[in-house]
């Protein structure tokens, strides 16, 4: 099998198990170092937004753009100027992370960038030993949707 690298020391290292595949869409579960408990997800939409919301929450990677939103700025607000919550502490090493295990797939998640309103880093599918490099949120979907069709397949 081949060789991969992880970056044990990113602060966002993250794991992604994948438990059930249904209609086109996976389900799930997130950990990353700073949550005791595990974080359900059941669409891959939902576990970008959850992803996105613990980057922005560990301010790491940095945002380089901020979003734009359709609601209304309250007076003397300006954009971008979200209450910020405290920086977590961590309360799992790297290791315990990476040791997570989902039923159908496991993959381990580093972003590295935040430009350009989209993520750049790389994705780790632990059963195989693969390892890709991504340049946007749209490419991490399709490289996990093709791991999970070449593992439907496979069955």
């Amino acid at each position: 099998m081949g060789q991969y690298r992880i970056n044990t020391a990113a602060p966002n290292l993250t794991c992604i198990c994948i438990d059930l595949r249904a209609e086109g869409d996976y389900s799930g579960r997130i950990y990353h170092k700073y949550s005791r408990e595990a974080i359900p997800f059941q669409k891959s939409g939902s576990m970008i937004t959850i992803l996105d919301q613990f980057f922005d929450q560990i301010n790491y990677p940095q945002a380089s753009t901020r979003y734009r939103s359709f609601k209304k700025l309250k007076k003397g607000e300006t954009a971008g100027q979200e209450k910020r919550l405290p920086m977590p502490e961590p309360v799992h090493t790297s290791q315990e992370i990476l040791e997570q295990r989902g039923k159908d797939a496991t993959f381990i998640l580093h972003v590295q960038y935040r430009q350009n309103s989209t993520w750049q880093g790389n994705l780790v599918w632990i059963e195989e030993e693969m390892e890709e490099d991504f340049c946007s949120v749209l490419e991490l979907l399709k490289l996990l949707d093709s791991a999970l069709c070449r593992n439907e397949a496979e069955e």
